[in-house]
């Protein structure tokens, strides 16, 4: 079950002026949704949500206390963040049920060495950092592991490579996760090298030159 508790507060109407008016009062806006019900718009504390979706990417399910009244299991689906600040500026929370499935993005961790890096010179290209996945939410993973340790170059792991209980993948099973490349090798002489080997091929056509006259 989840330990982490969010508060939110409901907040009357919506708008521009009111989202940054609670921006400036260390508050941050958002919506609380759930399916086949109407979207409450809320807002949080900022020093608080930041902190709580450190804890989400660890717990994945947390409980949202709206108003001090109504506790909800909730996930957080979307958060918006300023460009140059990098702070929350809006916050998408899902309510949820834990007897219905849901979808949800999951880090993706690669584990182990890639001998087709280490032995081969190849260079590990990662696909994807995460993956969106279907499950009951008390099944939802903290993240996936995915062991490199046999790929060489010109292997790859593919979503239809994992395997999961409990968990279903939404996306292609055809996509790539993680693969090791071979390395590009340019052959190509430096200008200057160029530039100095013209020079001496002239140098010694008029030393020869020279010579005969």
């Amino acid at each position: 079950m989840a330990e982490h508790v969010l508060h939110a507060e409901s907040r009357e109407g919506i708008g521009k002026g009111k989202a940054k008016k609670l921006r400036r009062e260390g508050k941050v806006p958002g919506i609380f949704y759930a399916h086949n019900e109407k979207s409450v718009p809320v807002f949080f504390d900022e020093l608080e949500i930041i902190k709580t979706i450190t804890a989400s990417q660890a717990v994945g399910l947390i409980d949202v206390l709206i108003s001090g009244i109504e506790k909800r299991k909730a996930i957080i689906k979307e958060v918006q963040t300023d460009p140059i600040k990098n702070n929350p500026i809006h916050i998408d929370v899902m309510g949820v049920k834990l007897t219905e499935k849901i979808n949800v993005s999951v880090p993706i961790h690669l584990i182990g060495d890639a001998p087709g890096v280490k032995e081969q010179g190849g260079i590990l290209h990662q696909y994807l950092r995460d993956i969106e996945v279907s499950c009951l939410p008390l099944d939802i993973p903290e993240h996936i592991d995915i062991n490199v340790t046999n790929l060489r170059i010109g292997n790859s792991i593919l979503v239809s490579d994992v395997a999961l209980e409990k968990v279903t993948f939404t996306v292609e099973p055809e996509k790539q996760i993680v693969s090791v490349l071979a390395p590009k090798i340019i052959a190509e002489a430096p200008k200057a090298e160029m530039e100095l080997g013209a020079e001496a091929a002239t140098e010694a056509a008029e030393a020869e030159t020279s010579e005969t006259d």
